[in-house]
Parts: C-alpha cells; structure tokens; sequence
C-alpha cells in the first residue's frame, strides 16, 4: 500500500524535473553517514555519499544531504526541483523555519529560498524501505558514507550535546562503585540494606522525599514528623 502510494507521488511529478532522493544513516558504532540520489528525464544525474562529524544525530545527517541535494540543484538548470526524504521530523522542522537559530538549518532554508527566486522546488516525505529503487539507492549510500573516514567536526546540536551526556551518565550508573560499603548484587545498585522491609521502605521514602508527612503550606514545603515513626529507629535492631 505504502510502496503504491509513493510511486503514485513519484509519477505524478513532470518529467522535466530534477528528482533528489535523500537519506542520512547512522551505524551500530555510532558513526553517520548520508546519501543523495538525482534524476532527470528518468536518468541518474548525480549521486554522492560522505560522512559526517563525530557525534552526528541521524535528524542532522538527514538535513546535511537534503543541503548537499539543494546546492546540487543550483547548480543545475531545471525548471522544477523535488527533494523526496523519509525523514517527516526534518520536513517539520524545515516547516518551521522562522524559530530555526543553527547554521545548518539556516543554510539549507538561504538555499531553498535561492532556488525558489528561479524554478520551483518542493520538499516531499516519502515511506522509507517500501521498495522504490531511487529511495533504497539513497539509503544504501548513506550506509557507505558512515563507513568513510569522519568529516572534520562542526557545531552540535544542543539536542546532541545532551545526548552525548546522557550516554555518558547512563554509562557510568551502570559501573558498580569500587567501593567496598557499596557493593551490590547487580550493577547500578548502590546501597545494600538488610533491614526489615519497613525499614527499607523508610529509608527510600525518606531520601526521595515520598512522605506522607511532607506537606505544603503556604507555598512552603514542610516537614511534620510523627514520634511513633521515629521511635521505630531507636530500638535495638538498629
């Protein structure tokens, strides 16, 4: 159904158009890649694949080809120019391009504008790995690309500064402490009590702040704490 409908989309543009199909790919180790696919009249016209800085998100990998597909249609004479891409979270951010602040983004939308003062252009989503041929060519050079030596590095993205440091803290909470008085039975597991249950449920609720006796008054976040649970601390078992 999907694959119909795309070739629907893809029929039905002129044929005296330049056609780029794009993509953008990230490998298991991390590294990116993208791809751009051209045609015109029904034959290839440009293809290209390259990679991408370290630590490239596969939203950026997508919008540096449709850069590269764009600075390829003006450098062609055609009269109409159809950029078609999987990525519906690159057309929408494109969409949106009066709140766009990275270079990247205000690149690509100078380029669209520039094209637009000669031909018209149109940015086009259609459904990845659905079987049209100029789309999977796309994709494979785009998994070329991340296999090429990485591209000098450029500014991030802040939603890929944070990703990178998620990664990092996610890594570290994973490593068991070195720490004797911290050792647990599995990792990410730091203090081991071998209190009661009620004890440890205490505990927990106290560090996190899960109290029944935590009220807000006032706009003012206070503590009221009862006798009968303290008195369970104070007994021997302690």
């Amino acid at each position: 159904m999907m694959r119909q409908l795309s070739l629907e989309v893809i029929n039905n543009i002129p044929s005296r158009t330049l056609v780029l199909y794009t993509d953008g790919s990230k490998s298991d180790s991390g590294r990116t890649g993208s791809g751009v696919y051209a045609t015109a009249e029904y034959s290839l016209v440009f293809l290209c694949r390259f990679s991408n800085p370290d630590n490239c998100s596969v939203f950026r990998s997508e919008l540096l080809a449709i850069r590269e597909a764009l600075d390829f249609a003006l450098r062609s004479e055609t009269i109409d120019t159809y950029i078609l891409t999987d990525s519906k979270s690159s057309i929408q951010y494109l969409k949106n391009w009066p709140k766009i602040s990275e270079k990247t983004g205000q690149e690509i939308i100078s380029k669209i504008v520039s094209i637009s003062e000669k031909s018209r252009i149109c940015i086009q989503w259609i459904p990845s790995h659905v079987g049209v041929f100029n789309n999977e060519v796309a994709d494979l050079l785009a998994k070329e690309g991340n296999a090429l030596a990485s591209a000098a590095s450029g500014k991030l993205f802040a939603s890929e500064i944070s990703s990178i440091y998620r990664a990092k803290a996610n890594s570290t909470c994973k490593v068991p402490p070195a720490h004797e008085w911290y050792a647990g039975n599995r990792s990410g597991l730091s203090l081991q009590s071998e209190g009661t249950r009620f004890a440890q449920t205490a505990l927990a609720r106290l560090r996190s702040g899960h109290i029944k006796s935590l009220k807000f008054a006032d706009k003012k976040k206070d503590l009221f704490l009862l006798p009968l649970f303290l008195s369970c601390f104070s007994c021997s078992c302690h």
